[in-house]
């Protein structure tokens, strides 16, 4: 029995039409429809579905989910109450918690904000850091991450249909399939 090796290649699309046009190079050389999958942001999403029908696409979440929301603002009301709560003993302790935890409250929504969602995304599919750091820094500029998942016999040909257009950002491939 033998175990079949995979290969990911991957790249950063710039717009809607060099990501179609990999799309054809891909179906051209025989890669299956199923193999590519596209890494969007939320406002792209609809477009790719519409636009690239028989590809798969992940939302990258740039915010917290309303499930989050929900539990962050139930935790800040909570403390809230814990403040008004001190205020009527002690009026200066209650103003000090009340303005710590605001803080506290901004702070932790902008830090949230500036994270890396997509690498963490990348690493939690068991790609390399190297590669998720890279993918990360040109999908700042770019469109979308395009991932595709190909057989071992067909890894050059695919590398190749990337590294094709000049226009695609950071074509890396590595010898592993990712985890979905």
């Amino acid at each position: 029995m033998s175990i079949p090796r995979y290969y990911c290649v991957g790249a950063v699309a710039p717009d809607l039409r060099a990501l179609k046009a990999l799309d054809e190079r891909l179906e051209d050389l025989g890669v299956p429809e199923d193999s590519l999958l596209v890494l969007a942001r939320r406002g792209d999403e609809r477009l790719l579905r519409v636009a690239l029908p028989g590809v798969r696409v992940q939302r990258l979440e740039s915010g917290l989910s309303r499930r989050q929301w929900f539990e962050f603002a139930s935790t800040y009301l909570g403390v809230t109450a814990v403040s008004v709560l001190m205020s009527a003993v002690h009026p200066p302790t209650g103003i000090v918690v009340q303005a710590v935890m605001t803080l506290a409250a901004i702070l932790g929504l902008v830090l949230y904000h500036r994270r890396p969602h997509l690498q963490k995304k990348l690493l939690g599919m068991g790609l390399p850091e190297r590669f998720a750091e890279e993918w990360e820094g040109a999908f700042s500029e770019g469109f979308v991450l395009a991932l595709a998942t190909v057989p071992a016999d067909l890894s050059d040909e695919a590398q190749d249909a990337f590294t094709e257009d000049p226009g695609l950002q950071a074509p890396l491939a590595v010898d592993r399939r990712p985890v979905f």
